[in-house]
This record gives structure tokens, C-alpha cells and sequence, in this order.
């Protein structure tokens, strides 16, 4: 019996308690509950696809599999997410995940089973009813658009339950089941859950109408609080306009009375002895004093009468000013939409795409603009006014009429000349008035187009910011029919500017580094997402700077073009943007045979065509999308890849229109020699942000304007006739991360949208063992002792035609002395000494 008891005790302590046993199972179960929700949390629709195609060797390579699969389990985690969310009940089976923890956690606990059943099945019977509510929800209203939601399961069980009850019996059963779960998730008693919701939604009410209340009094307080402000200014007001009458009156009396004589003082009657005492010389030297103090007087009176004449005439003017009221205007912007209106289009219009389920970013990722609008100051106005008037009246200049409106960033006086007032008079004056006004950024207009009037623009003191949101949350941007519209921002109406990119057709923008260029751009890109499907846009963006459309990346699936051997969906390298836009070029060149095949002239009605099967695709025929080529810094693109740069642009520029090819080019430095003569040509379409100078000005708009503007989105726009001054919308990097980020996490399409490449062809240029020009021995010293392979040089230095010389070109191009062809510079020569050459003529002598 002892042996045995010793044993036993060898046993218990060379064994694992049970208790410990039971511990180690909990933790274990925990551990996986944890593992599984963090899997369906990061769970994403492509992983699986990706897990799929992985190796067994792929596994170890730490680069591939986190390259591929973005889930937070790795393959393991996409495999699992993808049966319990995509098969099963969508993203509420992380209640799965946490009823596993509670049992987990029992166990670890060594709690009693019958605890947890009760959850347990309320948990289980959630996740099925919940999931089968967004599979009915995304059936019939199509929210959340995504299936991810509801699952497979939950999509098919709401199908049989709709079959049986219809969709409306079936929503009515899901709700009234729904209803109920959450009661008894609330409190099993039902009563005493029905009596808790109405206690709740009671001191919600109550809750709603004391903030009600407290509302109502700070509005009271505030109203209350203007009023006294108001009475105090008019009560300074009519102070002030008193003092001035009285001021005037004392004028106007101190004017009619005449002043009153100077006199000495008489002097004592003299005495006897006194008049016996003076003498001859005293009486003579008293008669030039009299003189003396007659002609002060006399001087006295003149000033005084130039004095009272000059006030005369300034309270003549200052009368002037105050009889001639100003007009006060401001526009009260376009309607604003509804919520949820640009969502509503936006959802039809998805239903249209295709190949995928597209979703357009919604409104609210947008931030909504600040409730305190700034409110006009009447002062200041007044004051510009008085100033305005002031100094034209100097200058003998009328003005019958003025009226003010107040835009974002500036105000807009609207002068009316009277009938005998030149209008080259007042324009003549223009530097008078800016020096008056002593204002940054002032503008004449001389005179407003389509008015009478004569325009200055003065900027105000306190800016009004321009939101995106206030811009495309409108009636006009919403409802609008335009096919790639965009929406710079408001004009000084304080109306929303927005315009159809297909008519401009491209855009040439230029500004000083800080005056909102980027910004800019990125208002045209979000207006053209927030419009436009994936099906019928794509963008190629060239980006030498690597941070300004960095952003974009994310959407490469959807919206962005490249070459099929390009590392980056977003070029920043300049020496790929001269094959990235000659690709775009063959594109170009490509869809003009499409539709040459398909007799239409423009891309609208070979859609048309192609949409409704009058198109063959064995032909080559296909949808075409439109295609928005976006430069931001031309500049560096000309001093990096060359002037070859040029050529590509200018074609596009010439001929893109008709086939959906539109280019918006920006620049920080609008010189002749990045905005040349034939880029101008090409883009009638223009925006000026703050340059410089007025030679930057005349450069990017053919007239100065642009270095009289304030910075910060502060632009002028000309489309050839006309110009616009508006501020541009504000849209924030924040901004542009949540929609590109909303984008992103959709399934679009497998790969972006490739590019044609472009093959070397060298069929045509003759085999340098057939049939060698006689003087091709000549012509390749000239070029290599003058180091420079064109066909001109041949012609001049050999005096033969241009078609013999451009053979020959191709005969040195063949040997290996000079380089390809490179547009409208001279090929780049190979040989540099005549020893090397001389090789060359004996390696073709020999074969």
C-alpha cells in the first residue's frame, strides 16, 4: 500500500492538474476567438483570390504573401474570413467570434455551461437574423451596396423568405423579428423592456426639448445682444451726423458774418506838454506803424477768405459723396441639394457599370464648411466708396451711379460714368486710384463686360473660405447633364463657376508656387470621381514633383492608365513621361481608326454605336472611355526630357478632342519657354493663379490681370472670350485621403488600363548592304566632323535633294553612326573619331 501511494504521488506530480488542464483549453479557445475576429475585422474581398494563387514556396517568402494578402492572419486568415464572411453571415459573424471568447473565458473560469446557453442561442440567432435583414436590405434598396455584409447565407435566406412572403411581407416579418431580438437582448422580460425603451425615449425627448430650450435663449441672447450693437452704431451714427451739422452751420455763420476789423488801441489823449514835446520825426515814424498795421489787416482778411473758399468746396464734395448711396449686393449662392441627393444620381448611375459593382464616394466624406459665415461690412464699403469718389471727383470725373458686390475675396464696385465721361479717362487714372485705395490685388475692369459700368476690384479685409462640399453639394453640379463636368468654385455672385471639360476642351493652368495650383488640381480630379464611373473615365498622371498625386495611387484599379511595363500606376520619373504621352499619342491614333471603321465622328456616338451591338469586337471594336491626361509641372518636364516633350503635347492638344482625350497642364513658371507659342495655340482654356509680374500675366492669359490677384485660390479664368475671376473651392489632403481611400477599398477591376506600346518600327530604311548611296562615305564624315545627324546639314554641305538625304540618314542610321529619330532635333551621332569611322567602312566593305 505504501509503494502504491508513492506511485500515485509520483504520478500527480510528474503529471498536468486537471485544473490547469481546463485553464490552458480556455486560453487556447480565447486565443483562437481572437484570432478569428481580428481575421473578419481586417477582412478584405480580394485576399482570397490572391491566397489562392500563392505557392507552397510563396508561403516562406515573407515579401509575396504580405505583398498579396493584406488580412492581419496572413493566407491562413484569408482562407477563414472568406468562409465565415463571404459564405456565411457577412461581417456579423464577428458575434462568432465573440460568443467563442465567452466560452473561452467560461472555461478558463470553470463557470457552469448553463450560464452562457441562454446568449449563446440569442447570439447565434442574431447573427443568422441580422445577417438575413442587410441581404433583404441589399436586395431590394441596395444598402449596404456591398454584399460583405450579409453574407452569402444571409442573401439566401432573405431570397426563400421573400419568395414565400413577397418583399414586403418579408421586410414587415424581418422587422418585427428584429424588434423583438433587441428587446430580449435588452432584458429577457419583455414588459420590462417595453417600459424601459418608452422611459428612454422619454428623457430623450426631454433631453431633445431642454436643448430646445437652451437654443432658443442663446438665439434670443444673440438677437438681443445685435440689437444693442445696431442701436449703439446708429446712435454713433446720428451723434456723428449731428456734430457734423453743427460743424457746418458754425461754417456757414463764421462765412456770412464779415470779420471784424483790427484797430490799435487809441491811444490817452495827449496833453499839452506832450503834443509841444514830440517832435517832427515822431509823428512820421507814428504815420508808418498806422501803415504798417493797415496792410496786416488787409492780408489777414484775403487768407481767411481762401480758407473759407477751400472748405466751401471740400463740403462740396464731401456732400457729393454723401448724396451718392451705394448699392449693396450679395449673390445668395446656387440651391443646395438634399443629403443625400448626389447619391441618389450617383447610385442609379452605378447600376450602368458593367464589369463591376461600383460604388460613387458620398457626400459626407466631404467637410462641411463653417457655420459662421462672415457677414458684410458695410464700413468698409462705405469708406471704399467715399475714397473711389474722392479721387475721380479731383480729376473732374462723374459718377451718376455706384453699386457694390461682395464676393468671397473681393468686392466689386460697379461704377456708372456719366454720358460726357471717357471711359479711357478713368482707365488713365487707374494707378491714381490703387495708390488711393493703398489695397493689394486691386483690378480695374474699364469696362465690365456686357455693362455700362466701369469695374474695380477691391479685395476684402476678411476673406470668405470657398468649401468643395458647398461647391458640389448643389442643385447645379448635382442635376447637371455635363459629361465631365467640373466646378472651379464661386464667382464674385457668389455662384458656382462650374464648366464641361469636353468643351474646353484642355486646360493650361499657371501660378506662382503657393497660389493654389495643387489645390486646383485636385478639385478637378474630385469633381470629375464624384461624376464620373470608372467605365467611362481614366486618368494618366504625370507627376515629376512624386508628392502632389501620390494620393491617387490607391485607384489604380479603377480610374488610372499606364503602360503595361510601367513600375509606378503615377509617373514621377521624366524620362518615362515622353513614352507614357507618345503612348497616349498611338491611343489617340488608334481610336481615330476606330472610329473611321465605325463612321462617326466623335467618341459620344461611337459609344452610342458600340452600346447598342451595331459595333463588332472581332474587328478590334470597344468601349471607349475618356481620358484625362494631367501634367502638374510642365516646367520640369521641359528642362528634364527636352523640347521633344513638346510635340506629343501639341498633338493631343490638336487633335484629342473628337476621341475623349483631354489634357489639364499645370505650371509654376508661365515662360515663353514652357508655355510656348504652340502649346498656347492649342489651350484655349486658361487659369492664372497669383504670378509674379504682369509678364507672367500676359504670358498664361495674353493680358496682365494675374499679378494683381491675393493668393490662396485666388484665379482668373478665360476660355478666349472673356474673364472670370473666381475663388477656387478648398479641398483638403484629409479630403482627398477619405475619397481615394473609399475608392480603394472596392474590388475594381483587375488590373488598371494599359496603354498601347509603342514598337520601334525600322521598316522602310533600306539594309546598308543594298544598294549604298555613293555618297554615303561623304555624308558620314560631314556628320561626324560637324556632330550632328540631320538631314538639313546633308543637304547644304552635299547640295543634294531632301529625299536623297533623308535615304542616306536612314543608310548611317543602319551602320550604327548616328541615333534614332527624335522629332525635330538632329539624330545624336555614335561615332566620335574618323579612326572609328574608317572601321565602319571597312567592316561594309568586307561583307
Amino acid at each position: 500500500m505504501a509503494k502504491k501511494k508513492l506511485n500515485t504521488a509520483g504520478n500527480s506530480k510528474a503529471g498536468i492538474d486537471d485544473n490547469r488542464k481546463v485553464e490552458i483549453i480556455g486560453v487556447i479557445i480565447i486565443a483562437l476567438a481572437i484570432l478569428l475576429g481580428l481575421s473578419i475585422v481586417s477582412y478584405t474581398p480580394e485576399d482570397y483570390q490572391y491566397a489562392t494563387k500563392l505557392s507552397f514556396m510563396d508561403l516562406f517568402n515573407k515579401d509575396a504573401s504580405s505583398r498579396l494578402v493584406q488580412n492581419w492572419l496572413g493566407p491562413v486568415g484569408a482562407y477563414l474570413s472568406h468562409f465565415v464572411v463571404h459564405q456565411l453571415f457577412g461581417y456579423t459573424s464577428f458575434i462568432l467570434a465573440v460568443l467563442v471568447f465567452f466560452q473561452g473565458w467560461h472555461i478558463f473560469r470553470r463557470r457552469n455551461y448553463k450560464d452562457l446557453s441562454w446568449i449563446t442561442i440569442l447570439g447565434v440567432w442574431s447573427m443568422i437574423l441580422f445577417s438575413t435583414v442587410l441581404g433583404w436590405m441589399n436586395f431590394n434598396l441596395d444598402f449596404p451596396a456591398d454584399s460583405v455584409w450579409s453574407g452569402a447565407a444571409g442573401v439566401a435566406i432573405s431570397k426563400v423568405l421573400q419568395n414565400f412572403t413577397s418583399s414586403i411581407g418579408s421586410g414587415i416579418i424581418l422587422s418585427l423579428l428584429a424588434i423583438v431580438t433587441l428587446l430580449l437582448l435588452w432584458d429577457r422580460d419583455l414588459q420590462k423592456s417595453i417600459d424601459n425603451l418608452k422611459l428612454w425615449i422619454e428623457n430623450v425627448q426631454q433631453k431633445l426639448e431642454d436643448a430646445r430650450i437652451a437654443r432658443a435663449e442663446k438665439k434670443e441672447i444673440k438677437a438681443q445682444e445685435r440689437e444693442e450693437r445696431l442701436a449703439e452704431r446708429r446712435a454713433e451714427r446720428e451723434a456723428a451726423k449731428e456734430e457734423k451739422a453743427v460743424k457746418k452751420e458754425e461754417k456757414k455763420s463764421a462765412k456770412a458774418k464779415p470779420e471784424k476789423e483790427v484797430k490799435e488801441p487809441e491811444a490817452p489823449a495827449p496833453t499839452i506838454d506832450d503834443i509841444v514835446a514830440k517832435s517832427h520825426e515822431q509823428d512820421l515814424e507814428r504815420i508808418e506803424k498806422e501803415k504798417r498795421a493797415s496792410d496786416d489787416i488787409d492780408n489777414r482778411q484775403k487768407a481767411a477768405i481762401n480758407k473759407s473758399s477751400n472748405l466751401e468746396e471740400k463740403e462740396v464734395l464731401d456732400e457729393d459723396s454723401e448724396e451718392l448711396e451705394v448699392s449693396v449686393y450679395k449673390g445668395e449662392g446656387d440651391e443646395e441639394a438634399g443629403e443625400r441627393d448626389l447619391d441618389k444620381i450617383n447610385r442609379d448611375k452605378a447600376k450602368e457599370v458593367p464589369v463591376i459593382r461600383y460604388k460613387f464616394p458620398t457626400i459626407d466624406l466631404l467637410d462641411a464648411p463653417a457655420e459662421d459665415r462672415t457677414e458684410v461690412d458695410l464700413e468698409e464699403i462705405r469708406e471704399n466708396k467715399r475714397i473711389i469718389l474722392d479721387k475721380l471727383k479731383r480729376h473732374r470725373i462723374e459718377i451718376v451711379g455706384i453699386n457694390a458686390i461682395v464676393g468671397p475675396t473681393v468686392t466689386l464696385y460697379e461704377l456708372e460714368p456719366a454720358p460726357d465721361v471717357k471711359i479711357s479717362k478713368i482707365e488713365s487714372y487707374s494707378n491714381d486710384l490703387k495708390m488711393a485705395m493703398a489695397s493689394k490685388g486691386l483690378r480695374m475692369l474699364s469696362p465690365i463686360p456686357g455693362k455700362s459700368a466701369v469695374g474695380i476690384e477691391v479685395p476684402n479685409s476678411t476673406r470668405e473660405m470657398v468649401y468643395i462640399k458647398q461647391v458640389i453639394n448643389t442643385k447645379k453640379f448635382v442635376e447637371t447633364d455635363m459629361t465631365l463636368p467640373v466646378a472651379f468654385g464661386k464667382t464674385i455672385e457668389n455662384e458656382v463657376f462650374m464648366i464641361d471639360l469636353t468643351k474646353m476642351p484642355h486646360l493650361l493652368m499657371a501660378g506662382a508656387t503657393g497660389s493654389g495650383k495643387s489645390v486646383g488640381v485636385n478639385t478637378i480630379i474630385t469633381c470629375l470621381l464624384y461624376k464620373c464611373d470608372p467605365e467611362n473615365l481614366k486618368f494618366v498622371m504625370i507627376d515629376p514633383k512624386k508628392i502632389e498625386l501620390a494620393l491617387y495611387r490607391n485607384i489604380q484599379n479603377h480610374f488610372l492608365a499606364m503602360l503595361p511595363n510601367a513600375d509606378e500606376p503615377i509617373v514621377t520619373d521624366t524620362s518615362k513621361a515622353l513614352d507614357t504621352l507618345n503612348s497616349v499619342c498611338k491611343e489617340m491614333d488608334d481610336r481615330y481608326d476606330l472610329l473611321k471603321m465605325a463612321l462617326v465622328r466623335d467618341i459620344k456616338a461611337y459609344n452610342k454605336k458600340f452600346k447598342e451591338g451595331e459595333l463588332d469586337e472581332e474587328l478590334g471594336h470597344r468601349h471607349l472611355p475618356y481620358i484625362v491626361v494631367i501634367i502638374d509641372e510642365l516646367a520640369d518636364l521641359m528642362m528634364t526630357a527636352g523640347k521633344q516633350i513638346e510635340e506629343p503635347i501639341a498633338r493631343l492638344a490638336q487633335l484629342a478632342r473628337a476621341i475623349g482625350i483631354h489634357l489639364v497642364v499645370a505650371t509654376q513658371r508661365p515662360s515663353v519657354n514652357v508655355i510656348t507659342g504652340t502649346i498656347k495655340a492649342n489651350f484655349p482654356a486658361r487659369i492664372a493663379y497669383q504670378v509674379a509680374s504682369k509678364v507672367d500675366s500676359r504670358t498664361i492669359l495674353d493680358m496682365g490681370g494675374a499679378d494683381q490677384l491675393v493668393g490662396a485660390g485666388d484665379m482668373l479664368f478665360t476660355n478666349g472670350a472673356g474673364m472670370t475671376r473666381l475663388q477656387n473651392a478648398f479641398v483638403s489632403t484629409e479630403e482627398v485621403e477619405r475619397i481615394n481611400s473609399f475608392i480603394g477599398q472596392q474590388a475594381g477591376y483587375k488590373e488598371p488600363f494599359h496603354l498601347p506600346i509603342i514598337q520601334e518600327d525600322n521598316v522602310g530604311i533600306p539594309d546598308p548592304l543594298d544598294d549604298i548611296d555613293e555618297m554615303f562615305q561623304a555624308a558620314a564624315k560631314v556628320v561626324v566632323l560637324h556632330q550632328q545627324g540631320s538631314v538639313s546639314l546633308l543637304q547644304r554641305k552635299l547640295k543634294i535633294g531632301y529625299n536623297r538625304a533623308g535615304r542616306i540618314i536612314d543608310q548611317l542610321f543602319n551602320a550604327g553612326i548616328v541615333g534614332p529619330y527624335q522629332g525635330s532635333t538632329a539624330r545624336d551621332v555614335l561615332v566620335q573619331e574618323e579612326e572609328e569611322l574608317q572601321e565602319i567602312f571597312d567592316g561594309l566593305e568586307n561583307l
